[in-house]
């Protein structure tokens, strides 16, 4: 899908990031998060609150951010600016902001998993 559909389909505020892995061969950027399913616009009573889910932005070149196991990142908002997908992020613990612009050619959303209560 594009940065534009992936703004319209899927809301991620308050999703928690929990692993970021780029590959610079493959040129692909993954976000692992625990994804706020009660936010989005088609939930319903008795779908899961809570999804594992895969972010895959593909076609990305240059990607110089935080990578591994992460604590505490929630997703304050994305948005597209300047024809790119402008991420903002939030590191609850240490109390610092990330802005990731994202240009990718092609965006994946995975569903990993159910995150039970």
């Amino acid at each position: 899908m594009t940065i534009q559909e992936l703004n319209h389909k899927y809301y991620f505020h308050d999703s928690m990031i929990t692993n970021v892995r780029y590959s610079a061969e493959t040129q692909t950027l993954i976000f692992t998060m625990e994804f706020c399913n009660w936010a989005q616009e088609g939930y319903k009573d008795g779908d899961p609150e809570l999804l594992k889910l895969e972010l895959v932005f593909e076609g990305i070149d240059d990607y110089c951010g935080i990578t591994g196991d992460i604590d505490y990142f929630s997703i304050l908002d994305g948005e597209i600016k300047d024809e790119k997908y402008h991420l903002f992020i939030e590191d609850d613990f240490h109390q610092e902001f990330y802005e990731y612009y994202l240009d990718p050619t092609n965006v994946e959303v995975k569903i990993v998993g159910i995150i039970e209560d």
